[in-house]
């Protein structure tokens, strides 16, 4: 074997290390109408290492942008706000559901269809990019309910 296949090889496999200590499951993204420039995924982030693990931000193709954001209440009214970090704690697990943490995306650059897959990163805050696949699920079809 060349020693480039093996340096290649070698960094592969740090590289999958490295993120596996986030597990993401349940990924979904709703379902708009085809006018309706903006959506939202959801899915559940287990972190299975020894450290808290600090997530910055989402990132798509499919769209101009992507952010963190939770449902907070301020008084009586219950308001969605940016969440410049969210912290994974160490052995835990984070459910991003309707009503609560969840991915917003916005500017989509193509119309969504039922049962499509498409990717979606996390950032993390240690400059990490997390790769996952959600599926496309009508509203009501949300697991994290």
């Amino acid at each position: 074997m060349s020693i480039k296949k093996i340096i290649s090889a070698a960094l592969i496999f740090i590289s999958n290390a490295t993120f596996a200590e986030l597990q993401i499951t349940n990924a979904t993204v709703r379902l708009l109408p085809p006018s309706v420039p903006n959506t939202s995924a959801y899915f559940t982030v287990r972190n299975t290492g020894d450290q808290d693990i600090t997530l910055i931000g989402g990132q798509t193709k499919i769209a101009s942008k992507a952010e963190l954001h939770n449902h907070i209440m301020h008084g009586d009214v219950m308001r969605m706000e940016k969440q410049n970090a969210v912290v994974v704690p160490a052995g835990k697990t984070l459910i991003f559901a309707p009503g609560g943490l969840h991915m917003m995306i916005f500017g989509l650059t193509e119309s969504l269809n039922k049962s499509q897959t498409v990717t979606l990163n996390l950032l993390t805050q240690d400059g990490q990019q997390i790769r996952f696949d959600a599926i496309v699920v009508s509203p009501n079809q949300h697991s994290h309910h």
